[in-house]
């Protein structure tokens, strides 16, 4: 049997035309035959519909014509149909417009098929996207134009990373990023094939490169900016533990030159030097870690720990700017995945910020508040209130925006670095204005995984 597909693609060409003849001729001998006793006219739609679908509209009328006068001839030879002849000639030119009206209509489907089709592949042609399909073992069925302009005729097909799915392959041998979907589909013959759309991101995969390079290098400066702002309180908080190792070892000194030292008292003085030293050393680790260059090292982390460590190491600052720093912290919270030094430059930045939102606060109002609590969805929030003027609304949309500032002498950094550091660690920090007075920056992080 011919496949319907066959037909569909087939050319003009003798052997089609002579194909039709012949089944006309056929089919007049089988009525003929039969003495029309079995009228099997029907099938004369087929020779009519091969030559109007390969060879056109014409070639169909012709046929159909053909038909019609070996129906004629067929049913004059047998002389016994009808008793009057010119029956027999209405009976044919009824046939024949039947069958050139099915010869036109097969045309004009054809016409309109061949029609969708162009449109159908112009558009494939016009894409950006390389469009192709390949069966299982990766023969390429069809590419557009795209994909051979891209890959070469056949080319290579690319596959996405998982059968089925979608997502980014790179082509080593071009240097080049693809987002590649694919879908399954079946096709002329049959067969499920893989339907692919591959999008070239090389452009947006390297301006996220230069995007994470650049957010690095803001990160490093913005520790920097925070290290120099925190020089003066490193000096003071160096300054205790160095001035009292001094104090232990004169001591100690002075004891031994004398003669008159006991044992107990030198090593507990001796004990208490070596706690001092300690305590400056991770002072100095501390200050160490903020401008380091490294990943994030996320672990589990205690915020409570954290909130701590860095009213500690504002306090004095606090104190110097008249400003009470209190620290309400939520019993219980479990622990965080982050970055713990990371963290504590974010609270170092929000707390800094909200000092000096209260330099125009009277001294007696300068009230810091930094509170943490249990969030939603399995998160821990902070919250680092003052007591300050407050922010303008026109301003507040853009707090967060890379350079924007309203200090003298700011570089806008500080917010935006916090906040790319919160979103690294899947958080979000956000701005809320106090009722009572002053402004509320906000933060969450997930809770580490048990």
């Amino acid at each position: 049997m011919i496949k319907l597909d066959i037909l569909l693609r087939a050319q003009p060409g003798p052997g089609w035309l002579a194909l039709c003849i012949a089944l006309i001729a056929g089919v007049a001998v089988i009525d003929y035959a039969n003495g029309y006793e079995l009228s099997v006219s029907i099938l004369y739609l087929a020779p009519v519909f091969l030559s109007a679908w390969i060879f056109g509209r014409q070639a169909g009328v012709v046929m159909s014509i053909i038909a019609a006068v070996f129906w004629l001839l067929s049913v004059l030879f047998m002389n016994d149909v009808y008793v009057n002849p010119l029956i027999h000639v209405w009976d044919a030119l009824i046939l024949f417009f039947t069958l050139a009206i099915f010869a036109v209509i097969i045309s004009m489907l054809k016409t309109a098929l061949g029609h969708a089709d162009e449109r159908f592949v112009t558009v494939l042609e016009g894409l950006d996207a390389a469009v192709y399909v390949a069966d299982e073992e990766g023969e390429l069925l069809y590419a557009n134009e795209p994909y051979r302009r891209e890959f070469g005729d056949p080319g290579v097909p690319l596959r996405p990373p998982y059968p089925g799915k979608e997502g980014e392959v790179h082509d080593a041998r071009r240097e080049r990023w693809y987002f590649v979907q694919s879908r399954a589909i079946r096709w002329v013959d049959g067969r499920l094939v893989q339907l692919h759309l591959a999008t070239d991101i090389t452009g947006q995969k390297k301006m996220e490169e230069r995007s994470r390079q650049q957010q690095e290098r803001l990160q490093m400066t913005a520790q920097l900016i925070t290290v120099g702002e925190m020089a003066s309180t490193l000096a003071h908080e160096l300054n205790q533990p160095l001035a009292a190792i001094a104090n232990y070892n004169m001591g100690c000194v002075r004891r031994l030159r004398s003669g008159a030292w006991n044992a107990g008292e030198l090593l507990a003085a001796l004990e208490k030097s070596g706690k001092q030293a300690e305590r400056a050393g991770r002072i100095l680790q501390r200050a160490r870690d903020l401008v380091s260059r490294r990943e994030p090292r996320f672990a589990a982390c205690d915020l409570n720990e954290v909130i701590a460590e860095v009213a500690a190491m504002t306090a004095i600052e606090a104190e110097k700017n008249s400003v009470r720093v209190v620290t309400d912290l939520a019993a219980g919270l479990p622990p965080v995945r982050a970055d713990t030094v990371m963290i504590e430059q974010v609270v170092f930045n929000l707390v800094r910020n909200a000092v000096e939102a209260m330099r125009e606060t009277a001294p007696g109002d300068r009230r810091l508040v930094i509170r943490t609590s249990a969030g939603t969805a399995d998160t821990v929030e902070v919250a680092v209130a003052d007591r300050g003027h407050g922010i303008n609304p026109r301003i507040e949309e853009n707090l967060f925006t890379l350079f924007f500032t309203t200090k003298p002498r700011g570089l806008g950094l500080g917010l935006h670095i916090c906040r790319s550091i919160i979103e690294a660690h899947a958080g979000r920090l956000w701005f809320s204005r106090d009722p009572s007075g002053g402004s509320i920056f906000h933060f969450s992080l997930p809770i580490a995984p048990a």
